[in-house]
């Protein structure tokens, strides 16, 4: 006997992603405006000791915007009008974020976006399109810390010629960052664990009798998540370490040529 094929639910999330009194900000073409003085704001507190939060601004404006504009341009591509029709498909990095998402982000670094699909549209089939899609975001995170180490061995002997020690090191550490946290954010999306995309990732590898199996443990996704990302460090077990922070940190060194 066949084993029932796994059903592809879709909520839609509501339109408004941000406060009403934000929306002159974020949107064309005050929201270019935004951007750069948000940008020129992190690269500023990357010079100071208050670099971590830079770090955080810079994922917010630049890793995260491409990482969900992968996913709608892939879901769009596919045959799913969603993403469009909720204004996805935008150089507008603002169109992508969410408000409690970025908030918590430049808090505390820890943060979210969400582009929504709808799976049941996805050529060629529902299973394989969601895992193509879901690849999408964490393979543009894979590409700009290649592209941050390129630019890096690219402009070297121009700064070691023409730029200070100080200026060069700066570059160096923005550079350096921007590939450890798109990397962070590579590895950290392909865990396999709801509602992460490794987990449809998984579901595009897996027979349809193991995927039919996994989907019913997909609504303690966020348990299991909270138990390896807060309660393992909390139990000596520093999984978020052992599977995100140290792979980013290896990779990393290697693009930028620090053995």
């Amino acid at each position: 006997m066949r084993p029932n094929r796994p059903q592809y639910y879709y909520d839609p999330p509501p339109r408004q992603n941000w406060l009403e009194k934000l929306r002159p900000l974020i949107e064309p073409p005050l929201a270019y405006v935004t951007f750069l003085a948000g940008l020129g704001l992190a690269l500023y507190l990357l010079s100071t000791r208050n670099a971590r939060y830079g770090a955080h601004i810079l994922i917010l404006l630049i890793a995260f915007p491409v990482h969900e504009l992968s996913h709608a341009v892939v879901a769009d591509r596919l045959g799913d009008p969603t993403p469009r029709s909720y204004g996805r498909i935008t150089l507008n990095p603002f169109a992508q974020l969410n408000f409690i998402g970025s908030f918590l982000m430049l808090l505390v670094g820890v943060g979210w976006a969400y582009v929504p699909v709808n799976p049941g549209n996805l050529r060629p089939n529902p299973r394989t399109g969601h895992m193509i899609v879901a690849a999408a975001g964490p393979i543009s995170n894979l590409v700009m810390a290649i592209l941050a180490a390129v630019l890096w061995q690219s402009t070297l002997p121009a700064l070691q010629t023409v730029a200070s020690a100080t200026v060069a090191d700066y570059i160096f550490r923005v550079l350096f960052l921007v590939a450890f946290f798109n990397l962070a954010l590579f590895f950290f999306n392909l865990v396999p664990i709801a509602p992460l995309d490794g987990f449809a990732v998984l579901k595009g590898l897996l027979p349809y009798r193991l995927v039919y199996q996994l989907e019913k443990f997909q609504r303690y996704g966020m348990l299991v998540f909270l138990a390896v990302f807060f309660v393992g460090p909390l139990l000596g077990l520093p999984l978020a370490d052992w599977l995100i922070f140290r792979p980013a940190s290896s990779i990393a060194n290697v693009l930028f040529l620090r053995f």
